[in-house]
């Protein structure tokens, strides 16, 4: 029989995954301050229930119901990129369409444009996966009858003003980032 609490770290992980599944590009760092001061206040309630009891007993249950929160969440993270995302129906590596991690990788070895040429030769396909949120473009038409001439800025651009840099590299607003790049 399913323990109560645990049930609610699955219940708490779906409700999670509802909310946060429309949302295009999550903040990692906010998922991740939520996730800290969550399990922060878990940890306190529990010690606060344990009086009396082995603070071994506290951790070992602090420790199982955040694992069974992050399993599920993550594989519920996981299931939705790959099969039920918008961009399930094109061709990629599963990997890339579950997490950006394989960008890391590709980019940390120095080989990531020749990947994304291997694989648009592999699939034999103008559009290609290449992350959760991402595709390659092979057909340079295509992309300008996508974007109409305007490239929308995607995260990115927001890494670096997240540290308060404000320069052309970091806008993503075309409406500020034009009269900046004439002065340039």
């Amino acid at each position: 029989m399913m323990d109560v609490a645990i049930f609610t770290a699955v219940a708490v992980a779906i409700a999670a995954q509802v909310y946060i599944s429309p949302i295009q590009n999550v903040s990692t760092v906010k998922v991740l301050l939520i996730y800290f001061a969550s399990a922060l206040s878990l940890f306190v309630y529990l010690i606060s229930l344990s009086l009396g009891t082995s603070y071994f007993n506290v951790i070992a249950r602090y420790v199982a119901l955040n694992a069974t929160f992050l399993i599920t969440a993550v594989s519920l993270t996981v299931i939705r990129r790959i099969y039920l995302s918008p961009l399930s129906k094109f061709p990629g590596p599963k990997f890339a369409a579950a997490t950006n991690l394989w960008k890391a990788k590709e980019y940390s070895q120095g080989h990531h444009a020749r990947t994304i040429i291997s694989l648009h030769r592999k699939y034999n396909s103008d559009i290609v996966r290449t992350g959760p949120y991402e595709v390659s473009i092979k057909n340079v038409d295509a992309v300008e009858k996508i974007y109409k001439g305007r490239y929308p800025r995607g995260a990115f651009y927001e890494a670096g003003a997240m540290y308060g840099d404000a320069n052309l590299n970091c806008q993503g607003d075309y409406n500020i980032h034009g009269p900046w790049r004439r002065i340039w």
